[in-house]
């Protein structure tokens, strides 16, 4: 009986669609990521401009009212007056920047040998009298024939099993160089100017 061929099943299993299957998709999550943080920052942070020729998206800006004491400098009163801040929304809300960051395929393969036997006998007999027979004399011939027959089989199978994990890991990693620089940009754009309305201070 032949040796099984182990290498050659193992040559068979597509190894490249197993192990690349789970990048691909590791790949293409991480693309689809960067493009939902793309739309994120484009509908939340910007806005069409009010001319409908222009194509620019200017930035939306939240803007906050609150009160403060503030002392004179030439009489040295204090007084409460009412200010108005203005920040970009963007430096207010967490950008969704996450990628896949590791990608661990286990893969584990099992060929098992096993070899099956049949056997099977066969034994027949056939006689045949002929003549006659008294007591004690007589002419009696006897005819016997056999025959035995052994048959034995034998087959070899390979059971395969297969048994493949797949473990990632997701991690929020910092914005690109030009998402940083315009978030520096905005931040230079933030205001704080006084209101026109004001109180004396009690």
């Amino acid at each position: 009986m032949p040796n099984p061929n182990f290498p050659g099943e193992l040559g068979s299993i597509p190894y490249e669609t197993i192990i690349g299957g789970p990048l691909n998709a590791a790949v293409e999550a991480n693309a689809d990521a960067s493009m939902t943080a793309a739309k994120f920052i484009q509908d939340v942070g910007f806005q069409e401009a009010d001319d409908d020729w222009e194509s620019e998206r200017r930035p939306v800006y939240v803007t906050f009212s609150y009160k403060k004491k503030v002392v004179d400098e030439t009489s040295g009163a204090e007084t409460t007056k009412e200010f108005e801040m203005r920040v970009p929304l963007l430096l207010l809300v967490n950008i969704p920047y996450f990628e896949v960051s590791k990608v661990t395929v286990d893969f584990n393969v099992k060929l098992h040998s096993v070899q099956t036997y049949a056997t099977s006998s066969k034994f027949d007999v056939d006689s045949e009298v002929k003549g006659k027979q008294g007591w004690f004399t007589g002419n009696v011939k006897w005819k016997v024939s056999a025959s035995y027959q052994r048959q034995k089989n034998q087959s070899q199978k390979i059971e395969r099993t297969y048994d493949q994990s797949v473990h990632v890991e997701a991690e929020s990693v910092e914005p690109p160089t030009g998402v940083t620089r315009v978030f520096d940009v905005l931040e230079e754009t933030i205001t704080e100017t006084e209101a026109t309305s004001s109180s004396p201070s009690p």
